[in-house]
């Protein structure tokens, strides 16, 4: 029987996300083209083949930006399509006739006519959403080559798409960056800021600055606020919207925080916590259960949600500068007396915190300005899709990408780790994480039986481990069948493995608190790029972006099938190395004194280079630790890397080999195995502190 097959996506999906200043711009980006997804499939729930379940789960945006459906006649697949879009757009209006109320309405300047109309210019859907779909006749006998049809016909319709120009005078937005700051009738800058400064007195401090130096267009307003749409907390099945998702900061200090919650019952500690309560509570107080793993913990200790009630920015100095209290946390002019006492007791509460956390026993690792942006992709997709064998297995692999994102993924990155999912939809994970994780003996983690996640490298491991199992065990493998009824089935030509194709590339931004969230998400970005074009798929990239401006970007394969031993692979080696400079067993120096030999080590044969790693090894290992690395296991180490680094070298493309390959670290081309290994080594410095001393 035909039946017919409707393809129906909506866009742009990075460029609506990525435009943020706050984590919660990209979060609630996420959020609204989730939402917006799920009002488009509330009416074709029986008909869908993609995704297994078209309602959002919690406070995670876990909805695809497509949906694959299947109906008996072409009238009921056309008018689903029509339906769609016209939901789509309904929610839309909706959502911004309720922020232009809450936000705009408020501001006697949005009255004049000029803000109106950019307005209305600039949320109409037909500029703001790119809207395809096609249906195409088919057999279900024949899914697979329905199924490339209809995605051969879509790819077709997505290159036909209209280009709308919009011409826009005056201040853009200092978000996007590309569309104009709703203004009054000044288009001066000085204009622009008084409209928002105006805007702003009518918010909370934590929504956006009190000095009209966030100017935003009418997109980026929304997603500001889209938090006070009731329509929008309609659709989703709620009274009210959650608006709490963590800062960098809150991110970056999150394991300090969970030892702190641990301990703040200690009465050694009670004195400053106190002082540094009492401080911080002039601040802006943050949702307590921005940080799941954290909300758990602090319902066991009596200061417990106090505690998460303090943004990450709470445990810097140089939170408090006259400058920042000022910008960040409405301290005017009116407040100077406040501001100026508050900049001078707030770094002495912090630093009395501090001491009593070093002086608990153990002590606490103090706070670390830095975190990790994660943005993880499954390889393949298309093809992997395009090639099932018929509805069943699609059926299956669309379940198995629901299962990942909605429990495998959340426990992963927020049930076993102190980080918040931005997004997981299908095979796509964005998400926020500390880089690493310390643990005081007896402290509820809620872990269960599996071992505690290390860092972040560990974390990001799992979470690809977890992806391949999930959907590898829905894909079929082909049933091969023999022209000739008399011939050997063994004689019969091998085909790759299927579920082999199932592998997942992800990229890490290493970042501080204070760099741009949009730059840090453009690098993340590119390392998840990099992990696919420049490493092969299946791979992983990290880049470490200092304050000083200075970077490491490094890339491996998850897996190289060459290596016969376990502890040569990356994950395992590299984790390894982290426990060793964790427990203060290595120095430091050895990184550096390898990473200053490299060029000539490269030059050397294999025993030679085991010999002068180990040599180097032994020289930089604490005297009184030879216990736990002994002679014997730093000759395993120096071997384990350099077979690792011989197993990069024999995946180099000929391409590169005749370009020839980099002996220095920050080449962005590709480098000799072993120079490579040595900067993922630099890397695990950074992830245990250890880099600058």
């Amino acid at each position: 029987m035909t039946q017919y097959m409707l393809l129906f996506s909506l866009g742009p999906v990075q460029s609506f996300i990525a435009q943020a200043r706050k984590t919660r711009d990209l979060w609630f980006g996420s959020f609204l083209l989730s939402a917006l997804m799920q009002e488009s499939m509330k009416e074709i729930q029986p008909h869908l083949v993609f995704p297994d379940d078209p309602i959002i789960k919690g406070n995670i945006p876990d909805l695809p930006n497509k949906y694959i459906a299947i109906f008996n006649g072409s009238d009921e697949a056309v008018k689903a399509a029509r339906n769609s879009e016209k939901n789509i757009k309904k929610i839309w209006r909706a959502i911004c006739n309720e922020v232009w109320d809450e936000v705009l309405g408020k501001v006697p300047a949005s009255s004049d006519p000029i803000t109106r109309t950019q307005w209305d210019d600039q949320v109409d859907p037909a500029n703001v959403f790119e809207i395809f779909w096609v249906v195409v006749a088919g057999n279900g006998e024949h899914y697979k080559e329905w199924l490339t049809e209809t995605q051969l016909l879509f790819d077709r319709r997505k290159r036909l798409r209209d280009f709308k120009q919009q011409k826009e005078s005056g201040e853009k937005s200092t978000i996007s960056g590309l569309r104009a700051a709703l203004r009054g009738p000044g288009e001066l800058r000085t204009d622009v800021q008084t409209f928002w400064y105006q805007v702003a007195k009518h918010q909370p401090a934590k929504d956006i600055s009190s000095d009209g130096t966030e100017r935003l267009d009418a997109i980026d307003t929304i997603k500001r606020f889209a938090h006070l749409s009731e329509k929008l907390a309609q659709l989703l099945n709620r009274e009210e919207l959650d608006a709490g998702f963590p800062s960098t900061s809150s991110i970056a200090t999150a394991t300090f925080i969970e030892l702190f919650i641990h301990s703040s019952n200690d009465e050694s500690l009670q004195q400053a916590l106190n002082r540094w309560l009492k401080e911080t509570k002039k601040l802006n107080e943050t949702m307590p259960a921005t940080i799941p793993l954290l909300e758990g913990l602090a319902t066991h200790y009596t200061r417990g949600r106090t505690i998460l009630k303090r943004d990450g920015d709470c445990y810097f100095p140089e939170t408090f500068s006259a400058k920042r209290l000022e910008k960040e946390f409405r301290f005017d002019r009116s407040k100077e007396k406040e501001r100026e006492q508050l900049a001078k007791d707030g770094p002495e509460a912090v630093s009395k915190l501090l001491e009593a956390t070093d002086a608990l026993t153990p002590p606490i690792t103090r706070p670390t300005p830095y975190y990790a942006m994660i943005q993880m992709d499954g390889d393949k997709m298309g093809k992997l899709i395009n090639d099932v064998e018929d509805q069943e297995e699609h059926q299956a692999i669309s379940k198995a990408l629901s299962i990942f994102s909605r429990e495998d993924a959340p426990d992963c990155v927020e049930g076993k780790y102190p980080g918040r999912l931005i997004y997981a939809g299908g095979d796509d994970v964005f998400a926020l994480a500390p880089l690493a994780r310390d643990y005081i003996q007896g402290a509820p983690t809620q872990e269960g039986t599996s071992p505690p996640i290390k860092n972040v490298l560990d974390l990001v491991n799992r979470l690809q481990e977890l992806y391949c199992l999930q959907v590898r065990d829905a894909v079929k493998e082909p049933v091969l069948v023999a022209t000739d009824p008399g011939s050997d089935p063994s004689d019969m030509p091998k085909k790759p493995s299927r579920k082999a194709l199932v592998t997942a590339s992800t990229g890490i931004a290493i970042a501080h608190h204070y760099t741009s969230l949009s730059y840090v998400r453009r690098v993340s970005k590119e390392a998840e790029q990099l992990a696919k074009n420049h490493y092969g798929r299946n791979a992983l990239v990290v880049t470490v972006l200092r304050r000083s401006g200075e970077q490491t970007r490094v890339g491996c394969r998850w897996h190289y099938p060459n290596l016969k031993d376990d502890a040569s692979q990356p994950i395992p080696l590299f984790l390894s190395f982290y426990d060793l400079f964790m427990e203060d067993v290595l120095s430091p120096k050895c990184v550096f004194n390898l990473l200053e030999e490299a060029p000539a080590l490269v030059g050397l044969e294999r025993d030679a280079q085991i010999s002068e790693i180990k040599r180097v090894l032994r020289r930089q290992r604490n005297r009184e630790m030879e216990e736990r690395l002994s002679n014997d296991e730093i000759q395993n180490k120096a071997k384990h890397l350099v077979a690792l680094a011989e197993a990069m070298n024999e995946e180099v493309s000929p391409e590169d080999k005749k370009r020839g390959l980099a002996l220095e670290l920050d080449a962005d081309s590709r480098r000799y195995g072993l120079v490579e290994v040595l900067g993922w080594l630099l890397v695990m410095l950074f992830l245990a502190r250890k880099e600058h001393e």
